[in-house]
């Protein structure tokens, strides 16, 4: 197979994946990665392994984090084998599991943000954060927080084609739906934005979050989509030490590997203990 060969084959393998139900976040990055593959690869002449593990170094000496070399390499390989070539497969790139988490929020910096946004009348702003460090929810799944669905205590969200039921915190609950009496919010999402009907954007939410920690001299880099979702589920282990599976349903990870992060400690952490050690 030549170069062209592989460029004439990336829409009916985007084609197959949307078929397979594949999120158009996951084509996305399906394209992009693929057709990165065939721009490296010589244009007239025949592939071989060589070429593909050529395409490896370069990853490699790219300056890319490992988790991206690896997703790379990994959509590649996807796409060699769609092809009927699955000889020119490269292996995997090992990336050890991370002894420490890092930029983690604190329970008392998260409390200090709540402080804040209230003190600033920033009410959705406070909801919003107790939300997602309640439910453990992702932010783009605060779109499940409307009116309607706070008439019982448990969420069904759909994330990727995949149902999961996240339970709400009666204290959380009560709070929320006080707070729509107060808005006179009666239908639709709980955290509307400037237009009728629409909910906050995410880039809204996170600028407010930023400038928040900005003022209370929080390391911006902790502010992230995933930070209170992080917080959530360190908290659900500190609880529940027995807890791995029943926190991965409510996270919706397919693989407990994935949850078994939350189990690492951070630097600080690590740290905390050692000072405490006695002989």
């Amino acid at each position: 197979m030549k170069n062209k060969d592989f460029e004439n084959g990336i829409p009916e393998f985007l084609t197959d994946q949307k078929c397979s139900e594949k999120s158009a976040n996951t084509l996305k990055k399906y394209e992009h990665g693929v057709r990165r593959f065939v721009d490296a690869i010589p244009a007239d002449c025949e592939i071989t392994k060589e070429h593909t593990l050529a395409y490896k170094e370069t990853l490699l000496n790219s300056g890319y984090k490992p988790s991206t070399i690896s997703s790379y390499i990994i959509v590649m390989n996807k796409y060699l084998k769609w092809l009927g070539v699955p000889d020119l497969r490269v292996k995997q790139l090992k990336v050890q599991r991370k002894s420490s988490l890092s930029d983690v929020l604190t329970p008392d910096e998260y409390k200090r943000l709540l402080r804040k946004a209230r003190a600033y009348g920033q009410q959705d702003t406070y909801l919003i954060m107790k939300v997602l460090a309640n439910t453990g929810i992702r932010i783009g799944e605060l779109k499940y927080f409307t009116v309607e669905n706070l008439k019982c205590n448990y969420l069904q969200i759909d994330n990727k084609g995949k149902i999961r039921t996240v339970p709400i915190r009666q204290d959380l609950a009560r709070e929320l739906r006080k707070y729509c009496r107060d808005k006179k919010i009666r239908a639709g999402t709980i955290f509307p934005g400037k237009h009728k009907g629409k909910q906050l954007t995410v880039s809204t939410i996170w600028r407010r979050l930023q400038k928040l920690a900005s003022e209370l001299k929080i390391k911006k880099s902790k502010i992230h989509p995933h930070s209170f979702r992080h917080l959530f589920a360190k908290q659900f282990l500190k609880e529940n030490t027995n807890g791995l599976a029943e926190l991965a349903d409510i996270l919706g990870h397919e693989s407990l590997e994935t949850t078994r992060i939350y189990l690492v400690s951070t630097d600080a952490e690590k740290k905390k203990k050692l000072e405490g050690l006695k002989y």
